[in-house]
């Protein structure tokens, strides 16, 4: 029995020593060439390459610090792989992810490398481009602003709305994000449309932020992002400046006029609905008293407010005064001419015996004048014998002026006397009385007659 086993041990033993020193090297020279031949095989039909990926890889921020942000955008990048061929026509974008790590990082501009991992193993990343992008940090900031309106469609015609009365619910709005960013923000905006709208208007409108230019800024939040506004609508008013203008009451006494009419002040502003201005153009006092007038009226008198506007003057009073004149009326009078301060040894003989004299003033005083109160004189003082040519003096009471005489220049020539005969001094005065001698004054010796000269007209 012991034999039997014995046997059988010894032939196990040769049976392993047979497999394991003959058929065992044999089988894993086989294996190794198998594998080497697969290896070549799999290489032949899928090599590896190199190629670069056409789409852009975005690239993430990792472990930014606390009260910091991220403040500008960070630049995609492009990456090159290598690795089987069919492995690399299964790639996308998806398969890869790219970021810059921030730890530790601070507040400022920074040019950090880029870390790019790609999911499949088989391949490996062999190139980035860029390697390295540009990373601007900021300090994380929050600002407060109130509510500004933009309207984009105005009311109905003839309505207006009033954008410095806006009334928003919250009237703070926070604004946060990057210190460069908040900056940038000059107004938190709600646009309006308003088309058609007759009253105060009600909305829910979204918040944009803006820079001074009104262009939104982006990068920044806003808490919160609406808004509830009131928008007050109100009718449009106009105002224009008008000229006043005085009213009178009653009539100036007879034989008086009107001469002139001031007021102070000269215009006022009204304001009104644009349909009541526009009919309105000047604004009137209350009528001032003049009722039986022979002088100035002077007075204070309160302005007649027109329908439908206001009345804007500062003062409520206009000063009005009434310049009142005695009627003015002409008449023409045949007025005698005179020969004045003759020569005693002289002739006088005029061209024309009078003149014909226009006087104006007022009527009464017209209708008091009466004959010898207009006089006209030729002054012979100082002439020599001839021909000469004179303009008469005319001499007026007071409130009459001289219009006009006809003719303005006479004739007069002088002789000398013969005999001891004395030479006539005048010829009569024609008035509205009638004709009028004219007394002869005593002969004075003058000086030694000179040159013609001409009497002046006063």
């Amino acid at each position: 029995m012991n034999a039997t086993r014995r046997r059988r041990a010894r032939r196990i033993i040769l049976a392993r020593r047979f497999f394991v020193r003959t058929l065992g090297v044999r089988f894993l020279v086989a294996l190794a060439l198998s594998a080497l031949v697969w290896v070549v095989w799999t290489l032949e039909q899928n090599p590896n390459i190199q190629d670069l990926i056409d789409d852009d890889i975005q690239v993430d921020d990792v472990n930014l610090g606390p009260s910091l942000v991220l403040a500008s955008q960070i630049q995609p990048v492009r990456v090159t792989v290598g690795g089987p061929r069919e492995n690399l026509g299964r790639l996308t974008v998806r398969d890869f992810s790219a970021r810059v790590n921030l730890a530790g990082i601070g507040s400022g501009v920074h040019q950090l490398p880029v870390e790019v991992a790609v999911a499949d193993a088989a391949m490996e990343v062999v190139r980035v481009t860029p390697e390295t992008v540009t990373v601007q940090i900021d300090p994380f900031e929050v600002r407060a602003f109130e509510v500004t309106a933009r309207l984009e469609s105005a009311p109905a015609v003839g309505f207006s709305a009033d954008l410095n009365n806006v009334v928003s619910s919250p009237a703070s709005i926070r604004v946060s994000g990057g210190a460069s960013d908040v900056d940038q923000v000059a107004s938190v905006i709600v646009n309006l449309t308003l088309e058609g709208a007759t009253s105060d208007v009600s909305t829910q409108a979204l918040l944009v932020p803006t820079d001074r230019s009104g262009n939104e800024v982006e990068n920044v939040r806003l808490e919160p992002q609406t808004a509830e506004v009131r928008v007050p609508i109100a009718r449009i008013t106009s105002r224009k400046r008008v000229p006043v203008l005085a009213e009178l009451a009653g009539a100036v006494a007879p034989g008086f006029f009107v001469r002139e009419i001031s007021v102070v002040p000269t215009t006022v502003e009204i304001q009104g609905q644009p349909e009541d201005i526009e009919r309105v153009n000047t604004v009137s006092t209350l009528p001032l008293d003049i009722e039986g007038a022979r002088g100035d009226v002077e007075g204070s008198v309160a302005f007649a407010n027109p329908v439908g506007v206001l009345l804007l003057s500062g003062v409520p009073t206009a000063a009005v005064v009434v310049v009142v004149e005695p009627l003015a009326d002409t008449t023409t009078i045949q007025v005698a001419a005179v020969a004045v301060n003759l020569d005693p040894n002289l002739s006088a003989a005029v061209s024309q015996p009078s003149v014909q004299v226009v006087v104006g003033g007022s009527v009464e005083t017209l209708q008091e004048l009466r004959a010898g109160d207009i006089v006209a004189e030729l002054d012979l003082s100082n002439l020599s014998p001839g021909r000469h040519q004179l303009r008469p003096v005319i001499t007026v009471p007071p409130g009459i002026e001289i219009t006009q005489v006809t003719p303005p220049v006479l004739t007069v020539e002088l002789q000398r006397q013969v005999g001891e005969l004395p030479a006539p001094q005048g010829q009569a005065l024609i008035g509205p009385g009638g004709a009028v001698a004219t007394a002869t004054p005593t002969p004075q010796p003058g000086p030694t007659p000179e040159a013609v000269r001409t009497a002046p007209i006063n």
